[in-house]
């Protein structure tokens, strides 16, 4: 009884363990971003610190209330609810999501844990290295890559989120091109890695979806293949006195039809964290 007991224990341990260790990995990268991002000066968003850009960014960043407010050089992402699905033939499955931006160098550490199994996984995108990590029990490898692919689908996910994180949008490595009155194409270079996408913006000036064919989905072991990917905001909400982006969802255009796997509500986003 004495020994069952102690294997309950053992393995009881293993899943608290399995779910803070992969934390404290993203916690690890997050202070190390942080401590970079103490070596540049907040500045503030004024209308000449704008005047390069494109008139849809002028006017998403005067609609959302950024003007006269710091100019983010980080920020943490909080969800109130995100969701994951694996294939399209899985059910969704609830995640906690706990997310840090670096603007300043560009990067994007994220931890995601199963609520209804001991999964844990960490996302990162840093100096032109990608990699996803995800374990069982902190025991079993569930999934690894860090191939070149996975580094250029972590930068495309962190492009996709320079709405989320406007400080984004003065870096001198992103090319802006106006394309009509509702779109404007980027051009991002980051470590030696080019992507590109559109940003689609709606009459009051909101931003509401991103497009790309940069991004590379998995399609079996170390094989990849470029398929079109969208990021859509569908609500905004206020904070303070500006508007953020809120529900969100994540999908791929795949040949056989659509995929949405990605879904999630976002609570708050804290800038300019030197913590």
């Amino acid at each position: 009884m004495k020994t069952v007991k102690y294997i309950l224990l053992i393995s009881l341990l293993s899943i608290f363990s399995g779910c803070t260790n992969m934390k404290r990995v993203f916690i690890k990268d997050k202070s190390e971003f942080i401590e970079r991002n103490k070596g540049y000066k907040v500045e503030t968003f004024t209308e000449e610190s704008i005047q390069h850009l494109p008139e849809l960014l002028k006017k998403y960043l005067r609609v959302c209330g950024y003007i006269n407010t710091p100019i983010p050089v980080n920020a943490n992402v909080y969800w109130t609810e995100s969701w994951l699905k694996m294939s399209p033939d899985k059910d969704w499955g609830e995640l906690q999501t706990i997310q840090f931006n670096s603007v300043k160098p560009i990067g994007r550490v994220a931890y995601m844990k199963f609520l209804t199994m001991p999964v844990a996984a960490r996302d990162l995108y840093r100096d032109g290295y990608g990699e996803m990590n995800g374990k069982l029990l902190n025991l079993i490898k569930v999934a690894f890559d860090n191939s070149k692919e996975v580094a250029q689908s972590a930068l495309i996910t962190t492009f996709l989120e320079f709405m989320f994180i406007p400080g984004y949008l003065l870096l001198d490595n992103v090319e802006w091109e106006q394309l009509d009155d509702y779109s404007v194409r980027g051009t991002l270079v980051d470590s030696g890695i080019e992507v590109s996408g559109i940003f689609y913006f709606d009459e009051e000036g909101l931003f509401t979806h991103f497009e790309t064919l940069d991004r590379y989905f998995t399609t079996g072991k170390n094989t990849y293949k470029k398929v079109k990917f969208s990021g859509t905001v569908e609500s905004y909400k206020a904070q303070d006195n500006l508007k953020i982006c809120e529900k969100v969802k994540i999908a791929w255009h795949l040949p056989e039809g659509d995929l949405e796997y990605y879904k999630g509500t976002v609570d708050r986003i804290e800038f300019n964290v030197f913590e």
